[in-house]
């Protein structure tokens, strides 16, 4: 244990020349007065050997002074006097003292109290590491379990988003609440949009949001990063890169946060696709609803058509009897009629189909619809 500071504070020089001999292995400071100790004393000091009664501050006073301050709070104290009586004792455990040493005392009793005293120091620093330890690791499981429970309310909250921009501004709230500045690019094609947790975006986020839109997954900027992942892109701020642990946890965290608003985003397009599909299929059905009723209209504009026709040539005849005209001319005549009626029965058909000429024309625009809805 040569490396431990040991400080003794006794107005006899022969009792301190005595306790440096028997104190030989550790690395002795010895003061004969209490004002010099008190100014003089080092702060790593790991244990401390004090006389009772003296000039000036005794040692109870300096004993409870040393407890006052934070270097020596826990620093073992060791009374060496030669007033052992109980009530000397109590007075100096009442002051804060750890161990009390009867003078005229043994050189081997005194090495065994210091040397228990520094082994009761290490002990209780190693608990308190130990238990600083545990308090650390509880603070970051509940730390977690805090940002864990703020990814899942993203995520649920991201589902119900109808449009990029209400995405990007829940992912924005997301980020706030773990205390970050970002600003949020949904990219679509050509097409973009850019929410900042500020007013406004500023040319230069922009910019270089644009410009690594296509690198790296992560990209750290000293104290700012851009996380990239398929249709967004998000630029941090303010990361906290000098608390490594969270450093840490906050890339895993915005490269899950990344993912759902990826996945969202693709979700939003196919229902938009879906939508459109919808759409077109409708009006699809409201064409072929309404060329249906006007091929029936015009069906029936043919058959009444027909029907005139054959009253035509039932009067016809009946006229040409009256006109006593020769066999000849009244197969001449009519045949001339029913000529001109064949040719307006023949324009008449033509221009009655209306689905025919439109039949490709529907069968592409079906042919559209369902490949949007393989997408």
């Amino acid at each position: 244990m040569s490396c431990n500071n040991v400080a003794l504070l006794d107005d006899e020089v022969s009792m301190v020349r005595l306790l440096e001999r028997a104190l030989d292995n550790y690395d002795v400071q010895a003061f004969t007065d209490s004002a010099d100790f008190i100014s003089g004393l080092r702060v790593q000091t790991d244990c401390i050997l004090l006389d009772i009664q003296m000039p000036g501050r005794d040692g109870y006073e300096v004993c409870r002074l040393l407890r006052a301050q934070d270097a020596t709070r826990h620093t073992p104290i060791l009374f060496v006097s030669g007033q052992s009586d109980l009530h000397h004792r109590l007075q100096g455990y009442a002051a804060g003292a750890d161990d009390f040493i009867t003078k005229p005392f043994d050189v081997d009793e005194v090495r065994a109290k210091v040397e228990r005293a520094l082994l009761s120091k290490e002990q209780r620093e190693i608990l308190q590491s130990s238990a600083d330890e545990a308090r650390q690791a509880a603070f970051e499981a509940m730390t977690h379990s805090a940002e864990q429970g703020e990814i899942s309310r993203f995520i649920e909250q991201a589902m119900g988003c109808k449009s990029r921009e209400q995405l990007a501004s829940v992912l924005i709230a997301s980020l706030k609440n773990f205390g970050l500045n970002a600003v949020v690019a949904c990219w679509s094609g050509a097409e973009f949009c850019f929410v900042s947790h500020a007013e406004s975006v500023r040319p230069l986020e922009s910019e270089l949001l644009r410009t690594c839109r296509e690198g790296a997954r992560i990209i750290e900027l000293e104290k700012r990063m851009v996380v990239n992942f398929g249709h967004a892109s998000v630029l941090i701020k303010n990361v906290p890169w000098q608390d490594t642990a969270r450093y840490g946890r906050i890339k895993d965290h915005l490269c899950v946060l990344m993912s759902s608003v990826h996945a969202r985003l693709q979700s939003l397009s196919t229902e938009q696709q879906l939508h459109q599909q919808q759409t077109l299929l409708n009006a699809l059905d409201d064409v072929e609803y309404a060329l249906q009723g006007l091929q029936q209209r015009q069906n029936d504009g043919l058959n009444s058509a027909q029907e005139t026709v054959q009253e035509l040539e039932l009067e016809l005849s009946e006229e040409l009897l009256l006109l006593n005209l020769d066999p000849d001319q009244e197969r001449h005549l009519t045949q001339l009629v029913r000529n001109h009626i064949d040719q307006l029965e023949r324009l008449y058909r033509t221009g009655a189909d209306v689905t025919g000429p439109l039949q490709p024309v529907l069968q592409a625009l079906a042919d559209i619809a369902g490949q949007r809805q393989t997408v």
